[in-house]
């Protein structure tokens, strides 16, 4: 869903990718790099983000725990002190473990809660303040077809994403007047870890 208009010249803005380590948030830090944007990648693990970084240039690659406050809060506070407000937050970090009702498992209920929606609600709480502040920028969700409906396997992921599809349908309603976009992607089946 996107209820706002396309940004479509990229170059010169600023983006910061969160969960940019591989898959979707990799690729979308390459396109969008490709683009013109200067990128920032981040995710918990330093190798692929430094390995992203050495063959875009341009590229800043910070390291973060999105189920880490203080964290979150520090990469934002970098990125703020060396380019301002940011032109795009695309928050793609998640977590997948296939699970049913049959073999519980409260940790991994807990977990996929702390990275999918708990994570995004850190960054948001991180850059929200600034964007609002200038009256831009635009925040992109990473949801899943599994947060419209109950998927097999999806116990512990499905609600996860379903609660994204709402937060970014209020969140559009809340900012859409004060000029910032909102959307939200809901991929399919995708070959992704």
């Amino acid at each position: 869903m996107s209820l706002t208009p396309p940004i479509t010249d990229w170059r010169g803005k600023t983006v910061w990718v969160v969960g940019a380590s591989s898959g979707m948030g990799r690729e979308t830090a390459h396109l969008l790099h490709q683009r013109g944007a200067r990128v920032i990648v981040s995710a918990r693990s330093l190798a692929p983000l430094e390995d992203f970084a050495s063959t875009h240039d341009n590229t800043l690659a910070l390291t973060m725990d999105v189920t880490k406050p203080a964290e979150v809060v520090a990469a934002a506070q970098r990125i703020q002190a060396l380019y301002g407000p940011l032109d795009l937050l695309f928050a793609c970090a998640g977590h997948y473990k296939p699970q049913r009702a049959m073999a519980f498992d409260l940790a991994e209920m807990v977990r996929h809660q702390e990275v999918n929606y708990l994570g995004t609600l850190y960054l948001l709480d991180a850059v929200l303040p600034s964007m609002i502040q200038a009256r831009r920028g635009h925040v992109s969700l990473m949801g899943s077809v599994a947060g419209y409906r109950g998927l097999p396997q999806a116990l512990a992921y499905g609600p996860t994403k379903a609660a994204l599809n709402n937060l970014a349908e209020v969140m559009y309603m809340d900012l859409h007047d004060l000029g910032l976009g909102v959307s939200i992607v809901n991929p399919g089946f995708v070959d992704t870890p």
